[in-house]
């Protein structure tokens, strides 16, 4: 959402989330450390991050479950909420880690009981319900018991029950994590639809796919900290500078060819049976390359650039991360 100020008549993006300095120890344990950030309406934003990282402890200290401590301050829509985070549940739409659906009750009786907690009254309920369930093709589960469903069935469950009052921010912890293809998709999509819809979306993820394709912002997290703080594509562009070279050879190459195609790049071969290697000057390379080849009859018949992915990002930011606390202990 976008707001005009007409003082100003300056636009602004409105903040959903904002939370500042949020510490969480566990004994000597320190699980989140100081850690602030912002989510504009509208965003999906990833917390991605190894295990033990502080990710779904961050998520537990926003929406209550865990007390704040020292000076941490959370606001929603500009709302302090610091001391009376029950009054703004209303406003979380929540699918935790472990579902919160009951296994004994049908899919309709869960969520006649969560709408019921909400206030909203039976009819609407009712109606609320059966549009989300033919969303997400669950209309013939309806009156199936929850324990009998798969876990892409429960997880699918477990959004509309997140989604049935109507909540302007949805926090996802791992929602497609161990589903199955056709479960991933139709959570996918529909959680992209949400956002057009004007949900704000947080999300905590292991798929680096999932959060480069899906996602406005990254978070990345570490030790209780946040290392970075940029779009997937930002992110991506800082470590462009090295590139990822793929090529087929046409035909077999003999051991002196080989030998000579050594001295230019380090030949590893991937599944594929494309030779690959990393390069910090594609273009120079490339051209060694076809020089090389054109002078000693080796036909190139395929080659490739790829492009940074998130994963390689990641596991470079907390390389450093961890290169740096060591370096500091020395």
């Amino acid at each position: 959402m976008i707001e005009i100020s007409q003082n100003q008549n300056l636009i602004t993006e409105l903040v959903a989330i904002k939370v500042i300095n949020l510490i969480k120890r566990f004994g000597s344990l320190v699980a989140v450390n100081d850690v602030s950030f912002e989510i504009n309406q509208g965003e999906i934003v990833g917390i991605l991050g190894p295990n033990g990282a502080g990710k779904t402890t961050t998520i537990r200290l926003l929406t209550g479950v865990f007390q704040l401590e020292n000076n941490a301050k959370i606001e929603i829509f500009g709302d302090d909420i610091t001391h009376n985070p029950t009054k703004y549940k209303k406003n979380f739409g929540i699918v935790p880690e472990i579902s919160n659906a009951f296994s004994d009750y049908s899919v309709w009786q869960n969520l006649m009981f969560s709408g019921g907690i909400y206030g909203i009254s039976k009819d609407e309920i009712e109606k609320r319900s059966k549009k989300l369930l033919t969303q997400f093709n669950l209309i013939d589960k309806m009156y199936f018991k929850t324990k009998t469903l798969s876990k892409g069935l429960k997880q699918r469950l477990n959004l509309c029950l997140a989604l049935l009052h109507d909540p302007p921010i949805l926090i996802l912890d791992e929602p497609t994590s161990g589903l199955d293809p056709i479960s991933v998709n139709l959570m996918r999509n529909r959680i992209l639809k949400l956002k057009e819809e004007g949900k704000t979306i947080l999300i905590t993820t292991h798929d680096m796919r999932e959060a480069q394709n899906m996602c406005d912002r990254i978070l990345i997290m570490n030790k209780g900290k946040i290392i970075a703080d940029e779009s997937p594509d930002t992110l991506r562009e800082q470590f462009k500078s090295t590139s990822t070279i793929l090529f087929k050879i046409d035909g077999v190459i003999s051991s002196e060819q080989e030998r000579i195609l050594s001295k230019i790049v380090k030949l590893v071969k991937d599944k594929n049976g494309y030779y690959v290697f990393s390069s910090t000057n594609a273009l120079r390379d490339i051209s060694n390359l076809f020089q090389t080849s054109k002078e000693n009859d080796i036909k190139i018949s395929d080659l490739k650039i790829k492009e940074t992915s998130l994963e390689e990002v990641f596991i470079h930011l907390i390389k450093d991360d961890l290169t740096s606390e060591e370096g500091m202990a020395k």
